[in-house]
């Protein structure tokens, strides 16, 4: 079995659907970082963090900078994800996001997340999520 998330992170509740097969995923207290472990179901034919699933776990980063939006919407969905990757994120690493919200406006949250492996950069996002009216 693999070990705890480091301190300071707590377990994302998830509400089915695919983040629920992705396994879990985990919200730092203090907001601005998420993580997961690279498990079995996460690996590619090389045996690493397969690339799919290190963009799905950048698409997550709005999750690690809601509180900063204020009230809280339900879904914002994503209008734009890019990944950069950089290196690969063995089995059993500790994959983190540090995100950045760039800026916010009433229609488009504009976020940047740093991702890590082990504390090696892995990967970097960019992304942009529509926040719709209410």
């Amino acid at each position: 079995m693999f070990p705890e998330p480091p301190p300071g992170f707590q377990l994302y509740p998830q509400h089915g659907g695919f983040a629920q097969s992705f396994g879990p995923i985990y919200l730092h207290a203090e907001g601005g970082r998420l993580g997961f472990r690279v498990t079995q179901g996460h690996l590619n034919v090389a045996g690493v963090c397969h690339g799919g699933a290190l963009a799905s776990f950048a698409d997550l980063q709005m999750i690690a900078i809601r509180t900063a939006l204020g009230p809280v919407v339900k879904h914002r969905p994503t209008v734009n994800l890019s990944v950069d990757y950089v290196a690969p994120a063995p089995l059993g690493a500790w994959v983190e996001a540090a995100v950045t919200l760039v800026k916010a406006t009433r229609s488009m949250v504009f976020t940047h997340a740093l991702i890590t492996a082990d504390g090696a950069v892995v990967a970097q996002s960019r992304a942009i999520y529509h926040t719709p009216r209410a």
